[in-house]
């Protein structure tokens, strides 16, 4: 047997914890318990501490790293005072002392610092209504001569049938609320068993000793009270004896006494009651407790699933009133081992009993004793439905201990004790709960061969990715992410499926669509959702963004029990391969009279100019600015990584008062023809520039497919005398773009007022066309930068240059190269180009046609998933695979390895002068030092200005950094001395793990444009190979900020504490890459030792990072951090 402390399951696997100390909660916020996650834990049920067979206050206090790590941020102890142990500590005998199985108050003391150490706070029972018959006020009171003040602790009659008309709860095992006592030689009076007598609170001084012992509770730390059967406190004839007046009153003092010491702790009210009576509670502006359970939604969760019918749980929330704005309600699967059914309908009860207690063993008086996963027959898609709704309805859910891992219960240990069974840590003896022998338990664990502990307990599930347990933290760090589960609205929608329940959680401007299937099989919905038009439903357990909302019903199918959590987000961007298909309802009408010459005045008859002129006016100064306004490929100019797009919506500083003049353009040779190739200007403001922009017409009476599937590029209705249709962007269009391949392999020529536009293939295209006669498919593929991308047949891939750039294409000189000089088999040939040239000489490339690769993704998805992947299963494992890294760092190596050769076979390049290799020289040095170190004063500079304005961790590097901003405009101090052995190339330009596609554990390099915030001559510029590996490795570190983000297993402030995990993998990557290409480089000749050109490879790394922090400052502050991290280390 294995020593105590190295036994698995003793302890949950450990994970990296922020560093230092949580702050205390003194001063903190008074609404913490909006936004608490309750953990219900019995103290003699959790751990064992000292193995007598018990757990105990130590035990606990040693597992609060699990309950943390479960993402919970409330501790919920059930009774611990010194107790009979009749009706599990709810027969309290001191209120002042701890159950001596349990621990001493020292121990409490150090549970309760410790929970508040991990940002935990603790919530304890306070039973007001009644003691334990053997609690010395109650001794003393039958002693004490009636009408005394001890005698009147409690309520006394001569009589049984005093308060006669009270009903009777326990009435399964009671038949009177009054007991003889032989001693008193009266009845006492007991809303519950017989032996807990209720106190008087009609006598003052009962309730100053409860408030005394509350306070002394609150000095000791504790967080809050839940007011076990608040609503019997008081007694009155004629009454039903609940949720009197004198009640609230009394409430309503113990609140005034608590804020008076203590403003920031909560009071829970325990009150069975319907929605109504409950909302009492609450007070008038919330001057009585701060939270109540909301005893009728829970059964309805269960039955709303049993009936496959969102109804059950509609109807109550609607007849739910409203509660003050500083209240909260609680919410729970079951009030701790049961589940109530007080607040049904005895048709609803009995029907509760046919589909949950078929068993009458299972039934305890008016509920169901049964924890959650046999309720739910062990179908872990129903737990994972019945959690879900838990965590998003309105109110702080509560989550009883072992129902996160889907432990079982005993039926036969009778009462409830069938559900109070040690909590199930390991396979080991007692569950890992105990060392003592099993016949020392308390209880023994749930041993049955489906919910046994051999079978489900934490250790197991902690190593299952896949287990409700780790699916659990992923959905508690999810609710975590958002105010809005805890304090936002609630607004149901009503899609006709009513087996599906949908309703929005709405808090400022975050908006949550819950969406849930409580039947069995999978079934669609259509949600009405047009308010949010336009927002990007991001689902938020896989951060996976779906198509936009748009004015039509919006389509969802869900599997069996499956639910969806979605943030509407106008912010986040649509999935890349999501082409726009809604109808744009608002457009204006404009009336042609002659095809496209009716936007040339001097193409229509003359009584036409003036309508002609209007109609070009109204193209140049409307129509087009909003289609540049709108459109991500005119967002302005700069370089970027995956994950980090132009901003959906409007641009910065848009078109302002500018027009798009009609420049030039490439008409059809027959007026009927469909579309014109038009090149816009735009004079000034943050779109300034020249756009190429094909427009296409299309009837529907001739083209009404067509004229539908260009209505998401539609500028304006038309009318032609008696045909309507619409003018439209063409990018994506099916016609225009197949015209434009077979230009391409035509050798076409068209000309405009300017110049001429001119398409020509390469070699490539005629392998790549397919089969003669058959159109193929073409499927838009998203906007890249400045470009439109659509796909043609499985073997095309045509890229439309929006924003225009005059001179020649790095992408069309680099890809004729690669494709017809140096066969290079890594890079997607180029098959075809179209160019505008004009007269004066100086020519634009309007589109570009390159082989499709069939791909499994890029290699900046495949980083990120492959971190996520690694993080998780750090959390998840108690010891992650020796080679981890393994697969991913073999194909880092194949990358290195396709980027040497690429660089090879670029500085092969002897015949073209733009082309040819050229030795690095001092002046070349020179050059590139004093650049940067122009650029590191500016940056640095900015920095300083900005610097207070950062969030919390980017504010500490840009501090470290700024500290060091000597040494680092030191290191760019003019290099002295020979200029390193190597060569200046043509290179990629724009280099990162976003623009390398994965196929068959291969690579293949894309995009070869060069840095869009780039002029042209300087994108042409030759530069060392070692700037591409700079950005490459630049990459790296954006791929493990992005990993750390989307892993929902980790907290937000939990991330940092995870870096020195991922800085093991990014040295190792750069490690395996830089060794890699060093070999294969030094023997290509692009240099003659990498330690000559480690400090140019360091060089260039700087100012990649610092165009990085300029344009992170300007529109992504809180991705500052990542460049900043990487300059502080460079300045070292």
């Amino acid at each position: 047997m294995a020593t105590r402390g190295r036994t698995p399951g003793r302890s949950a696997p450990r994970r990296p914890r922020p560093a230092g100390d949580p702050p205390s909660f003194s001063g903190g916020d008074p609404l913490w318990f909006k936004d608490a996650v309750i953990y219900e834990v019995h103290v003699r049920a959790f751990f064992d501490g000292n193995d007598d067979g018990c757990g105990d206050l130590a035990g606990l206090t040693s597992k609060l790293e699990y309950i943390q790590d479960l993402g919970v941020n409330t501790v919920w102890l059930l009774p611990f005072y010194p107790s009979p142990g009749r009706d599990d500590g709810y027969d309290i005998a001191d209120y002042r002392n701890i159950h001596p199985a349990y621990g001493t108050r020292a121990e409490f003391r150090a549970f309760v610092r410790e929970a508040h150490r991990r940002n935990l706070r603790v919530i304890t029972e306070l039973v007001l209504n009644h003691t334990s018959d053997a609690h010395p006020w109650f001794q003393a009171a039958r002693r004490a001569a009636p009408g005394s003040v001890k005698r009147n602790y409690y309520v006394w009659s001569d009589t049984a049938e005093r308060y006669a008309g009270t009903r009777i709860i326990f009435s399964d095992t009671e038949t009177s609320n009054w007991a003889w006592d032989e001693v008193a030689q009266a009845y006492y009076w007991h809303r519950f068993f017989s032996h807990q007598p209720d106190l008087n609170f009609d006598n003052p001084h009962v309730l100053r000793a409860m408030l005394r012992v509350m306070d002394l509770w609150l000095r000791l730390g504790v967080d809050g009270f839940r007011l076990d059967a608040v609503p019997y406190l008081v007694e009155r004839a004629g009454t039903s004896n609940e949720n009197l007046r004198e009640t609230h009153e009394i409430v309503r003092v113990i609140r005034r006494a608590i804020v008076a010491r203590h403003p920031d702790r909560m009071l829970l009210a325990e009150a069975n009651q319907w929605p109504e009576d409950v909302r009492d509670y609450f007070g008038d502006g919330g001057d009585e407790c701060q939270m109540a359970y909301h005893f009728p939604l829970m059964p309805r969760m269960y039955m709303a699933i049993a009936q496959e019918d969102r109804h059950p749980i509609v109807e109550i929330m609607e007849q739910t009133p409203a509660i003050p704005d500083t209240c909260q309600w609680a919410i729970f699967l079951r009030n701790h081992d049961e589940l109530t059914l007080e607040t049904v309908t005895s048709r609803e009860r009995d029907y509760m009993y046919q589909a949950y207690a078929a068993d009458p063993r299972v039934r305890l008086n008016l509920g169901i004793r049964r924890r959650l996963a046999p309720l739910l027959e062990n179908d872990l898609e129903r737990i994972k439905l019945m959690n879900s709704l838990l965590l998003s309805m309105p109110g702080s859910p509560i989550i009883y201990y072992g129902d996160e891992i889907g432990m079982g219960d005993n039926v036969y240990l009778g009462d409830r004790n069938g559900l109070r069974t040690p909590m199930q840590w390991s396979f080991d003896r007692n569950a890992g709960f105990s060392r003592a022998d099993p016949q020392q338990l308390y209880l023994p664990p749930i041993m049955d061969p489906v919910y046994g502990y051999q079978a489900v307990n934490v250790e197991a599930q902690t190593r299952d990715r896949s287990s409700l347990l780790n699916w659990m933290k992923r959905l508690l760090q999810v609710r975590r992410a958002s105010q809005a589960f805890g304090r936002g609205t609630l607004r149901f929608i009503r899609p006709g499926n009513r087996h599906v329940l949908v309703y929005l959680r709405e808090y400022g401007p975050d908006t949550i669509l819950c969406v849930a299937n409580l039947s069995r099989s999978a079934q669609p919905v259509e949600l009405d959702l047009s308010e949010h038009r336009g927002a990007v439903p991001v689902e938020l357990l896989g951060r996976t963004s779906f198509p936009p909302i748009g004015e039509p019903p919006y389509l969802l199918t869900l599997p069996g029990y499956g639910f969806y959590w979605f943030r509407l987000s106008l912010e986040a961007e649509a999935p890349s391969w999501h082409g726009e298909r809604s109808l744009r309802e608002d457009l204006p009408v404009m009336v042609l009279v002659q095809g496209w010459s009716s936007f040339f005045p001097e193409r229509v008859a003359p009584r036409r100019q003036e309508l002609a002129v209007a109609l070009r006016t109204r193209l140049e100064g409307h129509l087009v600015p909003a289609l540049l306004a709108r459109e991500r490929w005119a967002a302005p100019a700069g370089a970027g990584l995956p994950g980090n797009p132009p901003a959906r919506g409007a641009h910065p500083g848009g078109m302002g008062s500018s027009r798009a003049v009609l420049a030039d353009c490439a008409m059809p040779p027959r007026d009927q023809d469909p579309w014109m190739l038009a090149i816009f200007e735009v004079a000034d403001g943050a779109l300034a520039g020249r756009y190429f922009a094909p427009l296409a017409i299309a009837f529907e009476d001739s083209a009404e497919a067509r004229s539908r599937k260009l209505q998401p590029g539609a500028l304006a209705r038309v009318r032609q005398q008696a045909s309507l249709g619409v003018l439209a962007d063409a990018g994506t269009d099916e016609e225009l773009c197949r015209s434009l391949v077979e230009a391409i392999a035509l050798r076409s020529e068209w000309p405009t007022r300017e110049g001429r536009v001119v398409c020509r293939p390469t070699g490539a295209l005629a392998a790549l066309r397919g089969t003669p006669g058959v159109e193929p498919a073409v499927v838009p593929a998203g906007a890249q930068g400045g470009n439109t991308t659509v796909r043609i047949g499985e073997t095309l891939f045509l890229k439309i240059c929006r924003r225009l750039a005059p001179g020649p294409n790095p992408e069309v000189e680099i890809g004729r190269y690669l494709t017809e000089v140096a066969h290079f088999p890594h890079c997607a040939p180029l098959a075809g180009f179209i160019e505008y040239r004009r007269g004066d000489g100086t020519s634009s490339t309007l589109a570009l046609l390159e082989a499709f690769i069939a791909n499994q993704g890029d290699g900046w998805d495949y980083t990120v998933n492959h971190l996520v992947r690694y993080l998780e299963e750090r959390i998840t494992r108690v010891a992650p695979p020796a080679d981890a890294h393994g697969l991913h760092l073999a194909l880092m190596k194949t990358l290195a390895t396709r980027t040497a050769e690429l660089h090879a076979a670029l500085a092969a390049a002897g015949g073209d002068p733009a082309l040819a290799p050229e030795p690095i020289s001092g002046d070349d040095l020179a050059a590139w030092y004093g650049a940067t170190r122009e650029a590191a004063a500016a940056t640095l500079a900015t920095l300083s200005e900005r610097a207070a304005d950062l969030p919390p961790p980017a504010a500490r590097e840009a501090a470290t950094l700024l500290a060091r901003r000597a040494a680092l405009l030191k290191r760019l101090a003019p290099r002295e001395g020979p200029a390193p052995r190597g060569i200046r190339i043509r290179c990629h330009g724009d280099y990162h793990l976003g623009q390398v596609l994965l196929r068959r554990n291969d690579f293949v390099i894309t995009d070869f444009e060069g840095a869009p915030d780039q002029s042209v001559a300087e994108r042409r510029r030759k530069r060392s190979p070692l700037t591409d590996v700079a950005g490459l490795l630049r990459s790296f570190a954006y791929a493990r900020r992005t990993a750390l983000q989307q892993c929902s297993l980790i907290a937000a402030e939990e991330r940092a504490s995870w870096e020195p995990q991922l800085d093991e993998w990014e040295s190792q990557a750069r490690r395996v890459f830089l060794a890699t290409y060093d070999e294969i480089a030094r023997g290509a000749g692009l240099y003659a030792s990498f330690e000559e050109m480690a400090p140019l490879l360091a060089l260039f790394e700087l100012d990649a990072a610092l165009g990085d922090l300029r344009r992170e400052l300007a529109s992504r502050p809180e991705w500052a951090e990542v460049p900043l991290r990487r300059l502080s280390a460079l300045a070292q």
